[in-house]
């Protein structure tokens, strides 16, 4: 599970809402259904935030995959220095399709230096930009594949108080037809990719302590 790290908190809230008299329509007091519990990670050593559904998604320290570097960003080698803030994969992740959305942090010169550069398996006809809490980051796409695996990123990166943040959407996996009978996916890539996106939503900047 989630490893917490200096400077974070993490908390679980329960959002509630509902609507006034008359909004329900025919001048009936209705109360809308409450939202999911959210859990709340913050790092005020860093400045960020990220809200993310109680359940359908889970934190993790553990590596994933062939191509996992458990690094504080999905390019990383071991040389490169940073934190990895947080890990988070969707639930039903298996050898066979993983889903991972993660958020890492470096103040290493040389990574500043090099934040915003695409990575060196970037499809150079997807360097894009991207707004996340008002602040623009460098997008891209990448992917790799050897031996049976495969990793495909949708990538972000900004240089921002001397600190270079990255986001990675990560669909990484085994081809299911080298298992005997074939394995069945968890959820397709497209579905992976979409509920990572969606969890953006809940990322923003704060104030650094």
């Amino acid at each position: 599970m989630l490893g917490l790290r200096a400077g974070v908190a993490v908390t679980t809230l329960a959002l509630l809402s509902g609507c006034g008299p008359g909004e329900g329509g025919g001048g009936f007091e209705t109360a809308a259904e409450a939202p999911a519990p959210q859990v709340v990670f913050r790092s005020e050593t860093y400045g960020v935030e990220m809200a993310y559904p109680e359940n359908g998604v889970q934190g993790s320290d553990d590596v994933t995959g062939y191509f996992d570097n458990a690094g504080w960003q999905v390019f990383a080698g071991p040389d490169q220095q940073g934190t990895r803030l947080l890990s988070l994969l969707l639930e039903g992740s298996n050898e066979i399709t993983t889903g991972e959305l993660r958020l890492g942090v470096s103040r290493n010169p040389e990574q500043l230096r090099r934040c915003t550069q695409p990575g060196p398996l970037a499809r150079p006809d997807t360097v894009s930009s991207a707004t996340f809490d008002d602040v623009e980051f460098t997008s891209y796409s990448a992917g790799d594949a050897a031996m049976n695996h495969y990793q495909k990123v949708h990538a972000f990166r900004t240089l921002r108080d001397d600190t270079c943040y990255a986001i990675d959407l990560i669909v990484r996996g085994t081809n299911p037809e080298v298992y005997d009978p074939p394995k069945t996916p968890p959820f397709a890539q497209d579905e992976a990719f979409h509920r990572l996106q969606a969890l953006l939503g809940g990322f923003s900047f704060i104030e650094r302590k």
